[in-house]
């Protein structure tokens, strides 16, 4: 007996599911059915191919990063991988050198943040003890800090280009070496800046407008 074909005598295309990161490099730029975001598998695949020696660009912005937070560099980058792999996702054309660079920024600013309010609550308890009622300093630098943050987030407008940029100037990068380190080209990168510039200009208008 012949072996049966589809009930409609049309023959039946076997799925074919093209890999969405082939061969082992570390920055995937697939736009595969999967969504915007890496998956875990693809995540674990680029992790294990990036550069985390002592004299990487990785570990030279872990170092950068803990300067004011005191922790080891080390520790900063692997929690940062450690996100990476669980509560973080890493954008489908991000570079995820460039993704652990932002998690670790986000993480250094927490710590700071977290080290910023225990030292103002102790303050507090100190001016308690030893002072008469005075003006809250510490509230009002918690508020400008607060400004500033807001400030922050609102010229980076939730892009993660505009994001990168920030990161770079924050890092010393500029011309060339910035746009490398974004990963576009100096015309891209100078209209980024330019919008940017407005930014700033908008919310500093405004901050002078609530200040008169």
């Amino acid at each position: 007996m012949a072996r049966a074909s589809a009930s409609n005598g049309n023959k039946i295309k076997k799925p074919t599911n093209a890999c969405p990161n082939p061969g082992n490099g570390a920055h995937i730029s697939s736009n595969s059915a999967a969504g915007s975001y890496l998956t875990k598998a693809q995540m674990h695949s680029a992790l294990a191919v990036i550069d985390t020696s002592a004299s990487s660009m990785l570990m030279k912005v872990a170092r950068h990063r803990t300067l004011t937070i005191g922790i080891d560099a080390e520790d900063l980058l692997q929690e940062a991988i450690l996100r990476g792999l669980t509560s973080r996702s890493c954008p489908v054309g991000l570079k995820v050198e460039h993704f652990l660079m932002a998690v670790m920024r986000s993480i250094a600013s927490d710590l700071l943040a977290k080290r910023q309010r225990l030292e103002m609550l102790r303050r507090k308890e100190v001016d308690l003890l030893v002072a008469p009622p005075a003006p809250d300093a510490a509230s009002e630098f918690s508020e400008r800090a607060c400004a500033c943050r807001q400030a922050l987030d609102d010229v980076i407008g939730g892009s993660p280009e505009i994001e990168r940029v920030v990161d770079g100037i924050d890092h010393g990068f500029c011309g060339k070496s910035l746009a490398r380190f974004v990963g576009t080209d100096q015309a891209r990168l100078a209209s980024v800046r330019r919008t940017i510039k407005r930014r700033v200009s908008r919310i500093y208008e405004g901050i002078i407008g609530e200040e008169l």
